[in-house]
Protein backbone atom coordinates (compact mmCIF):
# COMPACT_ATOMS: atom_id res chain seq x y z
CA UNK A 1 0.00 0.00 0.00
CA UNK A 2 1.27 3.32 -0.89
CA UNK A 3 2.52 6.01 1.97
CA UNK A 4 -0.37 8.01 1.12
CA UNK A 5 -2.70 5.66 2.39
CA UNK A 6 -1.43 5.42 5.55
CA UNK A 7 -2.90 8.23 7.59
CA UNK A 8 -4.99 6.18 9.51
CA UNK A 9 -1.89 5.33 11.94
CA UNK A 10 -2.49 5.36 15.46
CA UNK A 11 -4.52 8.36 16.13
CA UNK A 12 -7.46 6.33 13.96
CA UNK A 13 -8.70 4.54 16.47
CA UNK A 14 -12.71 4.15 17.33
CA UNK A 15 -13.93 7.44 19.09
CA UNK A 16 -10.90 9.58 17.97
CA UNK A 17 -11.04 12.63 16.61
CA UNK A 18 -7.26 13.16 14.41
CA UNK A 19 -6.56 17.18 14.15
CA UNK A 20 -5.57 16.34 10.55
CA UNK A 21 -9.04 15.24 9.75
CA UNK A 22 -11.28 17.89 11.86
CA UNK A 23 -13.07 20.37 10.41
CA UNK A 24 -11.78 21.92 7.18
CA UNK A 25 -8.81 19.10 6.53
CA UNK A 26 -11.73 16.28 7.05
CA UNK A 27 -11.31 15.47 2.90
CA UNK A 28 -7.87 14.72 3.06
CA UNK A 29 -8.68 11.51 4.75
CA UNK A 30 -10.01 10.19 1.33
CA UNK A 31 -9.15 12.80 -1.45
CA UNK A 32 -5.42 11.48 -1.75
CA UNK A 33 -3.24 10.48 -4.35
CA UNK A 34 -0.66 7.73 -4.30
CA UNK A 35 2.74 7.95 -4.70
CA UNK A 36 2.59 6.53 -8.59
CA UNK A 37 -0.51 8.89 -9.19
CA UNK A 38 1.83 11.80 -7.98
CA UNK A 39 4.68 11.11 -10.23
CA UNK A 40 2.93 10.17 -13.18
CA UNK A 41 -0.39 11.73 -13.68
CA UNK A 42 -0.51 14.52 -10.87
CA UNK A 43 -3.27 16.40 -12.73
CA UNK A 44 -5.29 13.85 -13.17
CA UNK A 45 -7.81 13.37 -10.83
CA UNK A 46 -9.48 16.49 -9.67
CA UNK A 47 -12.78 17.65 -6.89
CA UNK A 48 -15.37 20.00 -7.43
CA UNK A 49 -16.17 22.56 -4.55
CA UNK A 50 -19.83 23.88 -4.89
CA UNK A 51 -20.82 27.78 -2.78
CA UNK A 52 -24.71 27.81 -2.99
CA UNK A 53 -26.55 31.11 -2.41
CA UNK A 54 -28.63 33.86 -3.85
CA UNK A 55 -25.76 36.07 -4.19
CA UNK A 56 -24.23 33.30 -6.89
CA UNK A 57 -25.13 33.39 -10.28
CA UNK A 58 -27.67 30.48 -10.40
CA UNK A 59 -27.43 29.86 -7.25
CA UNK A 60 -24.50 28.40 -6.33
CA UNK A 61 -20.44 28.87 -7.70
CA UNK A 62 -18.37 25.64 -8.44
CA UNK A 63 -14.47 25.07 -8.43
CA UNK A 64 -12.80 22.33 -10.12
CA UNK A 65 -9.33 21.77 -7.78
CA UNK A 66 -6.55 19.28 -8.77
CA UNK A 67 -6.10 16.78 -5.84
CA UNK A 68 -2.83 17.06 -5.55
CA UNK A 69 -3.53 21.44 -4.45
CA UNK A 70 -6.31 20.12 -2.07
CA UNK A 71 -4.75 21.09 1.06
CA UNK A 72 -4.08 24.39 0.13
CA UNK A 73 -7.13 25.36 -1.39
CA UNK A 74 -9.21 23.64 1.55
CA UNK A 75 -7.97 26.69 3.84
CA UNK A 76 -9.84 29.46 1.74
CA UNK A 77 -13.29 28.03 2.50
CA UNK A 78 -12.73 27.30 6.48
CA UNK A 79 -15.73 28.61 7.92
CA UNK A 80 -17.72 29.40 4.42
CA UNK A 81 -21.10 28.85 4.73
CA UNK A 82 -23.18 26.30 2.65
CA UNK A 83 -20.12 24.49 1.53
CA UNK A 84 -20.01 21.47 -0.61
CA UNK A 85 -17.81 18.79 -2.01
CA UNK A 86 -17.52 16.21 -4.49
CA UNK A 87 -17.19 12.39 -2.71
CA UNK A 88 -15.33 11.18 -5.78
CA UNK A 89 -12.94 12.14 -8.08
CA UNK A 90 -13.17 13.49 -12.21
CA UNK A 91 -11.34 14.48 -14.92
CA UNK A 92 -12.76 17.59 -14.65
CA UNK A 93 -16.08 19.37 -13.69
CA UNK A 94 -18.94 16.98 -11.92
CA UNK A 95 -20.83 14.77 -13.77
CA UNK A 96 -20.75 10.58 -14.36
CA UNK A 97 -19.38 11.17 -17.74
CA UNK A 98 -15.90 12.59 -16.16
CA UNK A 99 -15.57 10.52 -13.07
CA UNK A 100 -12.62 8.75 -12.83
CA UNK A 101 -12.29 7.27 -9.20
CA UNK A 102 -14.76 5.90 -6.65
CA UNK A 103 -13.30 7.20 -3.18
CA UNK A 104 -16.28 5.68 -0.79
CA UNK A 105 -20.18 4.80 0.05
CA UNK A 106 -21.72 7.02 2.17
CA UNK A 107 -25.18 7.80 3.54
CA UNK A 108 -26.56 11.34 3.99
CA UNK A 109 -28.88 10.91 7.38
CA UNK A 110 -31.81 13.66 7.11
CA UNK A 111 -32.60 12.42 10.91
CA UNK A 112 -34.29 16.24 11.41
CA UNK A 113 -37.34 14.55 9.13
CA UNK A 114 -37.85 11.53 11.37
CA UNK A 115 -39.53 11.24 14.70
CA UNK A 116 -36.72 9.47 16.68
CA UNK A 117 -33.95 11.41 15.60
CA UNK A 118 -35.07 14.66 15.40
CA UNK A 119 -33.81 15.79 18.45
CA UNK A 120 -30.89 13.00 19.09
CA UNK A 121 -27.74 14.58 20.60
CA UNK A 122 -24.67 13.08 18.73
CA UNK A 123 -23.66 10.16 21.53
CA UNK A 124 -27.11 8.80 21.03
CA UNK A 125 -27.20 9.12 16.91
CA UNK A 126 -23.47 7.74 16.70
CA UNK A 127 -24.33 4.69 19.68
CA UNK A 128 -27.40 3.44 17.50
CA UNK A 129 -25.52 3.58 13.92
CA UNK A 130 -22.63 1.63 15.59
CA UNK A 131 -25.70 -1.07 16.98
CA UNK A 132 -27.01 -1.27 13.16
CA UNK A 133 -23.62 -1.81 11.91
CA UNK A 134 -23.18 -4.61 14.12
CA UNK A 135 -26.68 -6.23 13.56
CA UNK A 136 -26.24 -6.22 9.81
CA UNK A 137 -21.96 -7.21 10.14
CA UNK A 138 -20.53 -3.42 8.80
CA UNK A 139 -17.72 -1.87 9.59
CA UNK A 140 -18.12 1.50 11.56
CA UNK A 141 -18.32 4.46 9.31
CA UNK A 142 -16.55 7.60 9.81
CA UNK A 143 -19.28 9.55 11.08
CA UNK A 144 -19.68 13.69 10.55
CA UNK A 145 -22.38 16.37 11.70
CA UNK A 146 -23.22 18.06 8.91
CA UNK A 147 -24.87 21.20 10.83
CA UNK A 148 -28.05 19.66 10.44
CA UNK A 149 -27.76 15.99 9.74
CA UNK A 150 -25.19 13.53 9.56
CA UNK A 151 -22.97 11.71 7.44
CA UNK A 152 -21.66 8.11 7.33
CA UNK A 153 -19.07 7.34 4.91
CA UNK A 154 -17.30 4.00 4.34
CA UNK A 155 -13.78 5.04 2.60
CA UNK A 156 -11.91 2.91 0.67
CA UNK A 157 -8.42 1.96 1.25
CA UNK A 158 -7.63 2.80 -2.34
CA UNK A 159 -9.41 4.67 -4.95
CA UNK A 160 -11.50 2.42 -7.53
CA UNK A 161 -10.89 3.82 -10.98
CA UNK A 162 -14.06 4.18 -12.84
CA UNK A 163 -14.66 5.20 -16.65
CA UNK A 164 -18.49 5.41 -17.94
CA UNK A 165 -19.26 3.14 -20.34
CA UNK A 166 -21.03 4.18 -23.30
CA UNK A 167 -24.55 2.61 -24.81
CA UNK A 168 -23.16 0.37 -27.39
CA UNK A 169 -20.06 -0.95 -25.41
CA UNK A 170 -22.69 -1.86 -22.38
CA UNK A 171 -24.87 -3.94 -24.29
CA UNK A 172 -21.79 -5.92 -24.65
CA UNK A 173 -20.89 -6.43 -21.00
CA UNK A 174 -22.27 -9.08 -19.16
CA UNK A 175 -21.41 -8.29 -15.75
CA UNK A 176 -22.05 -5.18 -14.15
CA UNK A 177 -20.05 -2.23 -14.54
CA UNK A 178 -18.02 -0.91 -11.41
CA UNK A 179 -20.54 2.09 -11.45
CA UNK A 180 -23.13 -0.36 -10.99
CA UNK A 181 -21.48 -2.09 -8.43
CA UNK A 182 -21.11 1.02 -6.37
CA UNK A 183 -24.67 2.29 -7.58
CA UNK A 184 -26.33 -1.45 -5.96
CA UNK A 185 -24.12 -0.92 -2.84
CA UNK A 186 -25.18 2.46 -2.08
CA UNK A 187 -28.57 1.82 -2.27
CA UNK A 188 -27.89 -1.21 0.06
CA UNK A 189 -26.23 0.54 2.24
CA UNK A 190 -28.85 3.72 2.37
CA UNK A 191 -31.74 1.03 3.15
CA UNK A 192 -30.20 -0.58 5.78
CA UNK A 193 -29.88 3.16 7.06
CA UNK A 194 -33.51 4.58 5.75
CA UNK A 195 -34.94 4.96 10.05
CA UNK A 196 -32.14 7.69 10.29
CA UNK A 197 -33.26 9.18 7.26
CA UNK A 198 -31.36 8.27 4.45
CA UNK A 199 -32.31 8.08 0.83
CA UNK A 200 -32.34 4.66 -1.12
CA UNK A 201 -32.10 6.83 -4.20
CA UNK A 202 -28.46 8.88 -3.50
CA UNK A 203 -26.57 6.79 -6.16
CA UNK A 204 -25.29 9.81 -7.79
CA UNK A 205 -21.67 9.43 -8.56
CA UNK A 206 -21.46 13.47 -8.92
CA UNK A 207 -23.29 14.20 -5.64
CA UNK A 208 -22.37 16.53 -3.14
CA UNK A 209 -21.61 16.41 0.71
CA UNK A 210 -21.47 19.17 3.09
CA UNK A 211 -17.34 20.21 3.26
CA UNK A 212 -16.97 19.49 7.21
CA UNK A 213 -15.86 22.75 9.36
CA UNK A 214 -18.16 25.10 6.97
CA UNK A 215 -21.45 26.62 8.49
CA UNK A 216 -24.70 25.11 7.73
CA UNK A 217 -27.02 28.86 7.13
CA UNK A 218 -30.09 26.68 8.01
CA UNK A 219 -29.60 26.10 11.47
CA UNK A 220 -25.60 28.28 11.97
CA UNK A 221 -24.33 25.65 12.95
CA UNK A 222 -20.79 24.27 12.01
CA UNK A 223 -20.06 21.33 10.33
CA UNK A 224 -18.11 18.43 12.35
CA UNK A 225 -16.39 15.25 12.40
CA UNK A 226 -17.36 13.32 15.11
CA UNK A 227 -15.77 10.27 14.32
CA UNK A 228 -13.25 8.79 12.02
CA UNK A 229 -12.48 4.74 11.48
CA UNK A 230 -11.12 2.33 9.10
CA UNK A 231 -11.03 2.19 5.79
CA UNK A 232 -12.05 -0.95 3.54
CA UNK A 233 -11.31 -1.48 0.52
CA UNK A 234 -14.54 -1.43 -1.54
CA UNK A 235 -14.19 -5.31 -2.27
CA UNK A 236 -14.69 -5.95 1.16
CA UNK A 237 -18.02 -3.68 0.74
CA UNK A 238 -19.29 -5.62 -1.92
CA UNK A 239 -18.78 -8.32 -0.35
CA UNK A 240 -20.57 -7.35 3.12
CA UNK A 241 -23.57 -6.23 1.67
CA UNK A 242 -24.32 -9.16 -1.00
CA UNK A 243 -25.67 -10.58 2.28
CA UNK A 244 -28.22 -7.51 1.76
CA UNK A 245 -28.80 -6.96 -1.54
CA UNK A 246 -32.10 -8.58 -3.34
CA UNK A 247 -32.94 -8.77 -7.02
CA UNK A 248 -35.01 -5.53 -6.71
CA UNK A 249 -31.74 -4.08 -5.85
CA UNK A 250 -30.17 -4.99 -8.64
CA UNK A 251 -32.93 -4.54 -10.89
CA UNK A 252 -33.32 -0.79 -9.97
CA UNK A 253 -29.40 -0.25 -11.29
CA UNK A 254 -29.00 -2.48 -13.78
CA UNK A 255 -30.33 -1.91 -17.17
CA UNK A 256 -33.25 -3.29 -18.57
CA UNK A 257 -32.77 -6.53 -20.81
CA UNK A 258 -35.22 -6.71 -24.01
CA UNK A 259 -37.40 -9.21 -24.29
CA UNK A 260 -36.92 -11.62 -27.55
CA UNK A 261 -40.24 -12.15 -29.19
CA UNK A 262 -41.07 -15.33 -30.34
CA UNK A 263 -40.77 -15.76 -34.21
CA UNK A 264 -44.16 -15.66 -35.51
CA UNK A 265 -44.91 -18.81 -38.40
CA UNK A 266 -46.47 -17.64 -41.03
CA UNK A 267 -48.85 -20.00 -42.90
CA UNK A 268 -48.47 -20.91 -45.84
CA UNK A 269 -51.38 -20.92 -48.32
CA UNK A 270 -51.68 -23.91 -50.88
CA UNK A 271 -53.17 -24.77 -54.25
CA UNK A 272 -54.88 -27.76 -52.83
CA UNK A 273 -58.09 -27.40 -50.91
CA UNK A 274 -56.62 -26.98 -47.85
CA UNK A 275 -56.56 -23.76 -46.31
CA UNK A 276 -53.20 -23.17 -44.17
CA UNK A 277 -50.50 -25.51 -43.05
CA UNK A 278 -48.10 -24.26 -40.51
CA UNK A 279 -44.78 -25.20 -41.80
CA UNK A 280 -42.05 -25.49 -38.98
CA UNK A 281 -38.57 -26.29 -40.59
CA UNK A 282 -36.31 -28.42 -38.61
CA UNK A 283 -33.27 -27.34 -40.57
CA UNK A 284 -30.12 -26.05 -38.50
CA UNK A 285 -28.85 -23.28 -39.12
CA UNK A 286 -26.15 -22.90 -41.23
CA UNK A 287 -22.53 -22.74 -39.03
CA UNK A 288 -20.68 -19.43 -39.93
CA UNK A 289 -17.28 -20.05 -41.82
CA UNK A 290 -13.58 -19.76 -39.29
CA UNK A 291 -13.31 -16.65 -41.40
CA UNK A 292 -16.36 -15.01 -40.48
CA UNK A 293 -15.42 -11.44 -38.70
CA UNK A 294 -18.33 -9.61 -37.15
CA UNK A 295 -18.59 -6.45 -38.72
CA UNK A 296 -18.20 -4.94 -34.99
CA UNK A 297 -15.80 -2.18 -34.45
CA UNK A 298 -14.76 -3.58 -31.16
CA UNK A 299 -14.48 -7.34 -32.75
CA UNK A 300 -12.95 -6.13 -35.76
CA UNK A 301 -9.95 -4.48 -33.78
CA UNK A 302 -9.14 -7.43 -31.21
CA UNK A 303 -8.66 -9.78 -34.85
CA UNK A 304 -6.69 -7.19 -36.16
CA UNK A 305 -4.06 -7.29 -32.99
CA UNK A 306 -4.60 -10.89 -32.85
CA UNK A 307 -3.45 -11.13 -36.32
CA UNK A 308 -0.40 -8.76 -35.88
CA UNK A 309 0.61 -10.73 -33.15
CA UNK A 310 0.25 -13.98 -35.56
CA UNK A 311 2.24 -11.69 -38.28
CA UNK A 312 4.93 -11.58 -35.50
CA UNK A 313 5.00 -15.51 -34.68
CA UNK A 314 5.01 -15.87 -38.57
CA UNK A 315 8.10 -13.86 -39.18
CA UNK A 316 9.81 -14.21 -36.12
CA UNK A 317 12.36 -11.60 -36.83
CA UNK A 318 11.01 -8.06 -36.94
CA UNK A 319 13.77 -5.61 -36.13
CA UNK A 320 13.76 -2.11 -37.94
CA UNK A 321 8.89 -2.24 -37.72
CA UNK A 322 8.78 -3.16 -34.05
CA UNK A 323 7.79 0.73 -32.88
CA UNK A 324 4.97 -0.10 -36.00
CA UNK A 325 3.43 -3.68 -33.90
CA UNK A 326 3.76 -1.65 -30.67
CA UNK A 327 1.90 1.27 -32.13
CA UNK A 328 -0.98 -0.44 -33.93
CA UNK A 329 -1.66 -3.45 -31.17
CA UNK A 330 -1.92 -0.76 -28.27
CA UNK A 331 -4.38 0.93 -30.88
CA UNK A 332 -6.51 -1.96 -31.83
CA UNK A 333 -6.26 -2.79 -27.68
CA UNK A 334 -7.61 0.58 -26.37
CA UNK A 335 -10.80 0.04 -28.81
CA UNK A 336 -11.36 -3.18 -27.71
CA UNK A 337 -11.19 -1.54 -23.98
CA UNK A 338 -8.11 -3.90 -22.95
CA UNK A 339 -6.08 -0.65 -22.45
CA UNK A 340 -7.61 2.78 -20.59
CA UNK A 341 -5.32 6.34 -20.28
CA UNK A 342 -5.73 5.87 -16.94
CA UNK A 343 -3.48 3.13 -17.16
CA UNK A 344 -1.97 3.29 -20.55
CA UNK A 345 1.26 4.21 -20.01
CA UNK A 346 1.47 0.28 -17.55
CA UNK A 347 -0.48 -1.49 -20.26
CA UNK A 348 1.72 -0.09 -23.29
CA UNK A 349 5.24 -1.02 -21.69
CA UNK A 350 3.93 -4.29 -21.11
CA UNK A 351 2.98 -4.58 -24.84
CA UNK A 352 6.33 -3.03 -25.66
CA UNK A 353 8.45 -4.99 -23.55
CA UNK A 354 6.78 -8.17 -25.50
CA UNK A 355 7.89 -7.25 -27.95
CA UNK A 356 11.28 -5.31 -28.25
CA UNK A 357 12.37 -7.68 -25.72
CA UNK A 358 15.94 -6.43 -24.30
CA UNK A 359 16.10 -3.55 -26.36
CA UNK A 360 15.72 0.02 -25.18
CA UNK A 361 12.59 2.21 -26.64
CA UNK A 362 10.68 4.86 -25.82
CA UNK A 363 6.93 5.70 -24.72
CA UNK A 364 7.32 9.13 -26.35
CA UNK A 365 6.23 7.52 -29.34
CA UNK A 366 2.91 6.78 -28.10
CA UNK A 367 2.20 10.38 -27.23
CA UNK A 368 -0.43 10.96 -29.73
CA UNK A 369 -1.95 7.65 -29.94
CA UNK A 370 -2.01 8.37 -25.43
CA UNK A 371 -4.40 11.58 -25.92
CA UNK A 372 -6.49 9.93 -28.88
CA UNK A 373 -7.12 6.91 -25.57
CA UNK A 374 -7.97 9.58 -23.51
CA UNK A 375 -10.56 11.04 -25.61
CA UNK A 376 -11.96 7.74 -26.71
CA UNK A 377 -12.43 7.17 -22.52
CA UNK A 378 -14.33 10.40 -22.37
CA UNK A 379 -16.34 10.58 -25.28
CA UNK A 380 -16.58 6.92 -27.15
CA UNK A 381 -17.86 8.65 -30.31
CA UNK A 382 -17.20 11.88 -32.07
CA UNK A 383 -20.19 13.34 -34.34
CA UNK A 384 -19.18 15.77 -37.03
CA UNK A 385 -21.72 16.67 -39.31
CA UNK A 386 -24.06 13.46 -40.01
CA UNK A 387 -20.81 11.25 -39.69
CA UNK A 388 -19.94 9.70 -36.23
CA UNK A 389 -16.41 8.15 -35.85
CA UNK A 390 -14.01 7.29 -32.64
CA UNK A 391 -11.25 9.30 -32.06
CA UNK A 392 -8.57 6.29 -32.56
CA UNK A 393 -7.07 5.11 -35.58
CA UNK A 394 -9.73 2.60 -37.59
CA UNK A 395 -7.50 1.83 -40.78
CA UNK A 396 -8.28 -0.09 -44.04
CA UNK A 397 -6.93 -3.50 -44.62
CA UNK A 398 -5.17 -1.58 -47.64
CA UNK A 399 -3.47 0.50 -45.47
CA UNK A 400 -2.38 -1.97 -42.89
CA UNK A 401 -0.90 -4.51 -45.83
CA UNK A 402 0.65 -1.92 -47.37
CA UNK A 403 2.75 -0.57 -43.56
CA UNK A 404 3.82 -3.99 -42.97
CA UNK A 405 4.04 -5.36 -46.10
CA UNK A 406 2.10 -8.20 -45.82
CA UNK A 407 2.80 -10.86 -48.56
CA UNK A 408 -0.40 -12.96 -50.20
CA UNK A 409 1.67 -16.06 -48.02
CA UNK A 410 1.15 -14.01 -45.19
CA UNK A 411 -2.28 -13.11 -45.86
CA UNK A 412 -3.30 -17.10 -46.02
CA UNK A 413 -2.55 -17.44 -41.76
CA UNK A 414 -4.75 -14.02 -40.68
CA UNK A 415 -7.84 -13.93 -40.02
CA UNK A 416 -8.58 -10.16 -41.10
CA UNK A 417 -5.74 -8.04 -42.37
CA UNK A 418 -6.06 -9.50 -46.30
CA UNK A 419 -6.47 -7.86 -49.53
CA UNK A 420 -9.66 -8.24 -51.91
CA UNK A 421 -7.93 -10.97 -53.88
CA UNK A 422 -7.34 -12.92 -50.40
CA UNK A 423 -10.98 -12.45 -49.82
CA UNK A 424 -12.28 -13.75 -53.36
CA UNK A 425 -10.11 -16.42 -52.72
CA UNK A 426 -11.43 -17.32 -50.01
CA UNK A 427 -14.81 -17.15 -51.10
CA UNK A 428 -14.10 -19.61 -53.99
CA UNK A 429 -12.78 -21.81 -51.59
CA UNK A 430 -15.72 -21.76 -49.33
CA UNK A 431 -18.48 -22.06 -52.27
CA UNK A 432 -16.04 -25.27 -53.17
CA UNK A 433 -16.36 -26.73 -49.81
CA UNK A 434 -19.97 -26.53 -49.93
CA UNK A 435 -20.63 -28.32 -52.96
CA UNK A 436 -18.18 -31.21 -52.12
CA UNK A 437 -20.32 -31.50 -49.06
CA UNK A 438 -23.84 -31.56 -51.02
CA UNK A 439 -21.75 -34.27 -53.77
CA UNK A 440 -21.78 -32.00 -56.66
CA UNK A 441 -18.82 -32.51 -59.16
CA UNK A 442 -16.26 -29.54 -60.51
CA UNK A 443 -17.45 -28.57 -63.76
CA UNK A 444 -14.84 -28.16 -66.10
CA UNK A 445 -15.63 -25.43 -68.54
CA UNK A 446 -14.58 -24.54 -72.35
CA UNK A 447 -11.97 -22.14 -70.81
CA UNK A 448 -10.17 -25.14 -69.01
CA UNK A 449 -10.35 -27.70 -71.57
CA UNK A 450 -9.81 -25.46 -74.40
CA UNK A 451 -11.86 -27.43 -77.39
CA UNK A 452 -11.08 -25.11 -80.24
CA UNK A 453 -7.02 -26.77 -79.90
CA UNK A 454 -8.52 -30.34 -80.78
CA UNK A 455 -10.90 -28.81 -83.78
CA UNK A 456 -7.77 -26.67 -85.12
CA UNK A 457 -9.85 -23.37 -85.16
CA UNK A 458 -9.44 -20.23 -83.12
CA UNK A 459 -11.27 -19.67 -79.68
CA UNK A 460 -13.66 -16.93 -81.56
CA UNK A 461 -14.03 -19.10 -84.35
CA UNK A 462 -15.33 -21.46 -81.59
CA UNK A 463 -17.91 -19.40 -79.73
CA UNK A 464 -19.16 -18.37 -82.77
CA UNK A 465 -20.09 -21.70 -84.44
CA UNK A 466 -21.17 -22.58 -80.71
CA UNK A 467 -23.59 -19.60 -80.46
CA UNK A 468 -25.25 -20.50 -83.46
CA UNK A 469 -25.50 -24.01 -82.76
CA UNK A 470 -22.90 -25.95 -85.70
CA UNK A 471 -21.08 -27.50 -82.45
Amino acid sequence: MHSQYNYNISVLQSNSKPHIFSDIFEPLNYHIQSEKELKEHPKFSKIAICLKGKQYKNGFEQKTIEVQNLKETLKSYDSAVDCYITSNQFIFGRSEAKLCNLVMLSCDLDTYKTEKYKNTTHDELISDVKDVCLLNSLPFPSIMYSGNGYYLKWIFTEKVKAFKVSKEHRAMLKAPTIVEKWKIAQRVINKIFEAFGSDTKALDVARLLRLCGTINSKTGKRAELLEANDKHSFDYMLGVLKAHTTQEDQNDILPKQKKLKAPQVKPVKLKSAVKSLIVVSDVKKQEPSKNFIAKNTRSLAKARYEDLLKLIEIRGDIIGERMSFVFWICNFMSITGRMNYAEFEDQAKKVGDKIFKNSSWSLIDLSTLENRLKEYNLKTVIKSGENSYIPLYTPKNETLIRIFNITDDEQKQLKTIISADETKRRDRERKATIRRKKGMKEQEGDKDTKPWLALGISRRTYYTRKKNGLI
